[in-house]
């Protein structure tokens, strides 16, 4: 059986210390798993200085060794042809190092190896400049990508803190929690027509979202009270629900303002004993009048009244649209909007049309001047309208260029100025309807109707109330 010397100097080819004979100077050393085969330089028996140490699998480290271990500068060969280029500590990535893979690219600080400290990693989807912590950004970083770019301060891989975020879609400089928008902030959502939103965020919302939107005439007429209503029941909201009647000639001006309107809230005035008594006592009365009366209320409930709106002043840039309809058996009918600035064209439209129907006129009068036949002349009594039956002024406003309004809003409202209604224009129930136009706004509100009363005789007052 070989001495251990002999399977020692069986593995080892090389210089020898001439005392003691151990591996001293320049030699190769195959290790007993047969794993690990070592080319370099030896001192006393232990690696020292520059050399190979080679694996089995095909990767291997070259460079510097000291006590035996791998120490200071020199590359590492990965099997599947990563490799890494730079400082090492016992045995690992520690110091300034490159790394280089197939899918990847970091350069900068490790720290026992991970990825630690100033450095910047580069992949095919993205681009990181900053510091790390961990393999994970952290601190300030720059991150480019395609889809989008963020430079700020990031949390053990996630946006955290002061950032600045931009993307084709929007833009969002402020505060920032677990990758998500969070405290204040400034968000513009692009588009043709971007949309801003400044102001507080939580889990990447505003806190506060538009989902109303109120109507105010200008100069607002005082608020009527229901007449029925009795007393502790609660009042109409009636920037919905109010009637104008509009004097034709004259000018209009309203305002239009996105609110928040949260939950009912506790009316802090609530009714008496005494008066829960007396509405108990009047629904008994009532109700001993019908055949089959409701089930009673419960008029000791808390009564709860609509909480005061917030007006939503933080978004500029929601597009509303603004229709005035006019509502028939046979359908909708849209009318013009903005009267003043194109009156003068569709005068020239009437006058037109005026002159065809003169012209017309015209033409009938020699035509009753010769003789005709019956069936002839039913034929063009279908053909031609006769000329009282054709409405002018609605074809001066319905037909055509009967677009809707678009108008922008700026910190949360819009203002409707000096829209007019000439003498001309076909009396009738009108209503406004005024929806969200936006497709990148946030929040969102039902579409409001106003109804409007125009009458040649009226003026600007609120519908009559019935008796």
């Amino acid at each position: 059986m070989a001495s251990t010397n002999q399977i020692q100097k069986d593995r080892y080819k090389g210089e020898f210390q001439p005392l003691n004979k151990v591996r001293h100077g320049f030699g190769t050393y195959i290790y007993e798993n047969s794993f690990f085969t070592y080319e370099g330089q030896w001192e006393n028996g232990i690696k020292q200085g520059q050399g190979i140490l080679k694996m089995k699998d095909g990767s291997y480290y070259q460079g510097n060794f000291e006590k035996g271990e791998i120490e200071g500068h020199g590359e590492f060969h990965y099997a599947n042809g990563s490799m890494y280029v730079g400082e090492f500590h016992q045995g690992e990535k520690h110091g300034q190092g490159v790394f280089s893979s197939a899918n990847m690219t970091y350069e900068g600080q490790w720290s026992f190896n991970c990825m630690q400290g100033s450095g910047i990693l580069q992949t095919p989807i993205y681009r990181i400049e900053g510091t790390f912590l961990q393999h994970k950004p952290h601190g300030h970083c720059n991150y480019y990508s395609e889809e989008y770019n963020y430079i700020g301060e990031f949390d053990r891989g996630k946006r955290s803190g002061k950032g600045k975020y931009e993307s084709k879609l929007e833009d969002y400089e402020g505060e920032f929690l677990d990758d998500k928008k969070h405290g204040p902030g400034i968000l513009v959502k692009k588009g043709e027509n971007p949309y801003y939103y400044a102001g507080e965020f939580l889990q990447d919302n505003p806190t506060l979202q538009a989902n109303k939107l109120n109507f105010k005439l200008d100069p607002q007429p005082e608020e009527p009270i229901d007449p029925k209503a009795k007393k502790g029941e609660p009042v109409i909201d009636l920037t919905q629900v109010l009637v104008h009647e509009l004097k034709s000639g004259k000018t209009i001006n309203f305002e239009l303002q996105l609110v928040y309107q949260g939950p009912d809230i506790e009316d802090p005035v609530q009714p008496t004993q005494q008066e829960i008594d007396e509405m108990v006592k009047n629904w008994q009365k009532e109700a001993k009048k019908q055949k089959n009366p409701p089930p009673m209320p419960d008029f000791g409930a808390k009564r709860m009244i609509p909480a005061p709106p917030i007006h939503i002043k933080q978004e500029s840039g929601r597009l509303l649209e603004l229709k005035m309809i006019q509502k028939t058996e046979q359908g909708d009918k849209l009318f013009r909007i903005d009267y003043r600035e194109k009156l003068a064209v569709r005068r020239e439209e009437v006058a037109r049309l005026k002159a065809e129907i003169e012209a017309q006129k015209q033409l009938e009068e020699q035509q009753a001047q010769q003789p005709v036949k019956k069936k002839d002349a039913k034929k063009q009594a279908k053909k031609q309208p006769e000329p009282d039956q054709i409405d002018l002024s609605v074809k001066l406003y319905v037909e055509g260029d009967n677009e809707s309004l678009i108008v922008e809003t700026k910190e949360g409202m819009v203002r409707i100025e000096n829209l007019e209604y000439p003498e001309d224009f076909p009396p009738g129930k009108y209503y406004y309807v005024i929806s969200n136009k936006s497709t990148n706004s946030i929040g969102e509100f039902v579409p409001i109707e106003i109804e409007v009363i125009i009458n040649p005789e009226g003026g600007l007052k609120q519908q009559p109330k019935k008796k």
